[in-house]
């Protein structure tokens, strides 16, 4: 079901009503007794706080994901079908579903978009594994540990011998590593075992193991690891509105903080006046601790940069200047100007903060406030965490027909990626080998056959230095993208081609409407869901995700309102280096001569 990135749309918290309703359909549906489970075993089936989003893949695919607050998928539904849990969910608790039994070798197969076919089984199988029954598939080595989930194609109950039989055992709907999975984007580590969520959970799992090391002293008799069926099922729906109300709070902390962060934190609705009072402080904090702002700036910038970072600790759905009286940043901005706290320039919703203009004693009587950034210290510095967030973009080259004969010679392996630094080393080890330098300038090297069908050099002589480019350029480029920390890499992360540049383009639509797009930010472990909820709150605007315009196999994320500035410095601290942005401003005519 999820070969296919399934794209989802932005999540939102449900509410409070909503969770507990998702918690009793999945104790009814997969016979949890909800009186007898320990809060704890609760919160891992169901978390305190969890958001739902829809989503619509490009196989057709519509559903609901739910996720928790890491933005982890824990359970999904399409339209006519029950809630499914997902692989996460899992690992947390044991015994759910019945298990399937197979071999490490066959769950490989699985990653494929395979099914699990009869003689790839193991018997004996759980009593409830009949026809159309919801199982998970687990390797015997690890039984507990659920690597793939899927609905029984037959009734296995019927089958105590699996060999020289056909036919698929289990239609497989979500398996590790598939594209839902990804969508969690944290590094996860495989348990080797799971904790049931009762005590009697596991009962058929161990009346299986027991009849099978009891029995049987080959613990993988009757499996047939080369029979998986390469199909992939898929099952359509409806995808479901997200509600955008969340009643999960932040408990105020220190009893010993301001006033203002213990009713930002423990009111259950804040009116709109309390939130203009938060917008307020927070730009007389910003003014306060930034005292030396580059001026003019924009209002999205002003915003993004300052504003939003500087608002009290409160629910997140609060940050939005949207919430509040103005509902538009250039309204808010002109309310302070009123003030006489800055000075604007621009018409309509295009202004900027040309000076900033608060009497020194409002700034010595103002008390400051813990911030959603104050345990990562001040909202413009970077921490030194922030620094270390670098992403590595390593380019690779692989040999092509023309440099073969330079690899023979030196009996390098062919087939291999190499570095630019690499390739270098080759040169000079091939200079050095073939004798092709110059006794009398030694800073000539001679051009011999193998060099000149490497390099496209005609000159009989040329100095090193020229021969190192032409050489790099008869070689097939490829790319990694490491995570901060990463040293080595698999052939799994090796792409062809060169690295590419996340876009940014802010134009006009509908005349005066101006709109910010990014596209291909995927490679750089960015999820379409994620930047768009993200730009969401730091650009306050509404934000979208689709296909592009340009380049339907790309995804495109659009804001509302011109955000480029602050879009970079949102990529920045995701890692992605400077010189892998493009920004182009389309929004701007071209001056009159």
């Amino acid at each position: 079901m999820f070969k296919k990135d399934p794209q989802p749309k932005p999540s939102s918290n449900i509410k409070s009503s909503e969770r507990r309703g998702l918690l009793a359909t999945v104790c009814k549906e997969y016979g949890i007794n909800k009186e007898e489970l320990p809060k704890e075993t609760e919160l891992k089936i169901v978390p305190a706080t969890i958001k739902q989003a829809s989503y619509q893949s490009v196989q057709g695919h519509k559903g609901t994901i739910y996720f928790d607050t890491e933005e982890k998928p824990v359970w999904f539904k399409t339209r006519d079908s029950p809630l499914y849990p997902t692989i996460y969910t899992m690992w947390q608790v044991g015994g759910i579903l019945p298990i399937i039994l197979t071999n490490n070798h066959v769950i490989e197969k699985l990653t494929t978009n395979a099914n699990l076919m009869l003689p790839g089984s193991i018997p004996p199988f759980d009593l409830r594994a009949t026809r159309g029954a919801l199982v998970g598939i687990a390797s015997y080595q690890t039984p507990t540990v659920v690597k793939a989930i899927g609905h029984c194609s037959l009734n296995l109950t019927q089958f105590d011998n699996v060999q020289g039989r056909q036919g698929t055992a289990v239609t497989v709907i979500h398996v590790i590593e598939d594209e839902l999975f990804k969508l969690y984007d944290n590094d996860v580590e495989v348990p080797t075992s799971v904790e049931p969520y009762s005590p009697s959970a596991f009962d058929s799992l161990n009346k299986t193991l027991k009849a099978l090391y009891g029995e049987d002293d080959d613990d993988s008799d009757g499996v047939d690891d080369g029979e998986i069926d390469e199909e992939d099922h898929s099952n359509n729906g409806e995808s479901t509105e997200v509600p955008n109300d969340d009643t999960s709070k932040e408990e105020s902390g220190d009893s010993n903080d301001a006033a203002i962060d213990e009713i930002s934190e423990t009111v259950e609705e804040l009116l709109i006046e309390d939130i203009d009072n938060f917008f307020n402080r927070a730009f007389l904090q910003l003014v306060k601790l930034n005292p030396s702002i580059e001026l003019p700036i924009s209002a999205s910038q002003f915003m993004g940069q300052y504003v939003l970072k500087n608002l009290p600790k409160m629910d997140s759905k609060y940050c939005n200047v949207k919430r509040t009286s103005w509902k538009k940043s250039a309204k808010f901005l002109k309310a302070l100007e009123k003030q006489k706290y800055v000075q604007l320039k621009g018409k309509g919703d295009d202004v900027s903060v040309v000076s900033i203009t608060v009497p020194p004693e409002t700034l010595a009587n103002f008390v400051t406030h813990r911030t959603n950034d104050s345990s990562k210290g001040s909202g413009t510095t970077p921490s030194k965490k922030d620094l270390d967030k670098k992403l590595s973009i390593v380019s690779l080259y692989k040999p092509t027909s023309k440099t073969r004969m330079v690899y023979n010679k030196l009996d390098k392996d062919f087939q291999s990626l190499y570095t630019q630094v690499e390739l270098k080393g080759i040169v000079n080890d091939y200079i050095n080998a073939a004798g092709l330098v110059d006794k009398l300038k030694p800073k000539f090297v001679g051009i011999d056959e193998h060099l000149k069908s490497a390099t496209g050099i005609k000159e009989e002589k040329v100095t090193r230095d020229k021969i190192i480019n032409p050489f790099t350029a008869n070689h097939s480029p490829h790319y990694v993208i490491l995570k901060p920390g990463e040293v080595n890499y698999t052939p799994k992360q090796v792409h062809k081609g060169t690295p590419p540049k996340i876009k940014i383009l802010t134009h006009t639509v509908l005349g005066r409407k101006k709109v910010t797009t990014v596209v291909d930010f995927e490679k750089f472990f960015i999820k379409p869901a994620t930047l768009a909820e993200d730009l969401k709150n730091k650009c306050s605007g509404s934000t979208s995700v689709g296909p592009c315009v340009h380049n339907p196999n790309l995804t495109e994320v659009m804001v509302q309102g011109p955000h480029g500035t602050t879009i970079i410095e949102y990529l920045k601290s995701k890692g992605v280096p400077i010189s892998f942005i493009d920004f182009e401003d389309k929004s701007k005519g071209r001056k009159r001569k």
